[in-house]
């Protein structure tokens, strides 16, 4: 057993994923820094601290929250939990964070955001997180518990010792605290197989304002999910990526399983933020076309997607 005793860990961005994973470490983790862009909800968050809602049962956590990174200094592990469009900016500010053996573990959707990690040339190891858990957001740290999912960590390429050891004791600690966690040796492949569900689901759900499994009891939703899926996997094989036998059936079967759920895409549409179209549907968009593959239902579900955020995104 490896030393899992925790560690100085920084949540950036908090959202509802990072609301929930800082306040399900808080069960048994006093190291806890959360960091925030906006420095008065950093200090509201500071002040107040966070509420987790699972079912009619609510916990509150103290944290330590700021909009300074040197305010919190080096840390062993930093979960980096902003959106895609939020990325370019926000590694910008992590550098007083990390320090030559701080393991950043990444949890964005989509694949648009691979570019960017890889390019920054950030000091540490970079792995990746791919999760199917639930959560929204109902108020400044106050986050409700969406559903249990396995959670895949991974570097895309061979990591240095210390790290894969690192990685081996975040997957404990988030064990430890309750969470379905394991390391995966190719997790580009899970990054795929998450894709080809959001590619199913967010998009569609943002475009008919429904909840997850509402787009099993429509019709032409259903089948332009089956359409957006198929595309996608068909950019995947033709990438060589070995992804999960029968993905229409997968996806649809994350429906039904999070049928109550409302997609992190039609959460941001109705707080009138920008989407993660880009890095999802988008970027599947960008790879077929370098492949010569046509995915016309990908480009209509992007363009109706941006035309969602035209109506109420400004600049």
């Amino acid at each position: 057993m490896r030393d899992s005793s925790p560690k100085r860990v920084a949540i950036v961005g908090p959202g509802a994923l990072g609301c929930l994973l800082a306040a399900t470490l808080c069960r048994i983790h006093e190291k806890i820094w959360v960091l925030d862009h906006d420095s008065q909800r950093a200090a509201l968050l500071q002040h107040s601290g966070l509420t987790l809602e699972c079912a009619d049962h609510l916990e509150h956590f103290s944290i330590q929250a700021t909009a300074d990174a040197q305010e919190i200094g080096p840390v062993d592990l930093v979960l980096l939990c902003v959106k895609s469009p939020a990325l370019g900016h926000t590694l910008s500010s992590l550098p007083p964070l990390l320090r030559k053996n701080t393991l950043l573990l990444a949890w964005q959707n989509g694949i648009g955001h691979l570019p960017v990690l890889l390019g920054a040339e950030l000091p540490g190891a970079l792995a990746l997180a791919v999760t199917s858990l639930g959560a929204h957001l109902v108020g400044v740290g106050q986050v409700r518990f969406g559903g249990a999912g396995a959670t895949s960590l991974g570097f895309l390429g061979a990591p240095p010792q210390w790290a894969e050891l690192a990685l081996l004791e975040a997957a404990e600690v988030f064990q430890a605290v309750g969470l379905e966690v394991g390391v995966e040796a190719d997790i580009l492949v899970q990054v795929w197989n998450k894709l080809l569900v959001n590619v199913g689901i967010n998009a569609l759900t943002a475009i008919h304002n429904c909840e997850n499994g509402g787009l099993l009891k429509n019709g032409e939703a259903l089948a332009l999910l089956q359409a957006a899926v198929l595309e996608a996997a068909s950019v995947a094989q033709a990438k060589g990526i070995a992804i999960a036998p029968e993905p229409v059936a997968r996806t649809i079967a994350v429906c039904q399983a999070t049928a109550s759920n409302i997609s992190s895409m039609l959460q941001d549409v109705r707080a009138n933020r920008q989407t993660e179209i880009e890095a999802i549907n988008g970027a599947v968009l960008e790879e077929a076309r370098r492949l010569g593959i046509p995915a016309p239902v990908n480009a209509e579900l992007f363009n109706a997607v941006k035309c969602l955020e035209k109506g109420y995104l400004v600049g």
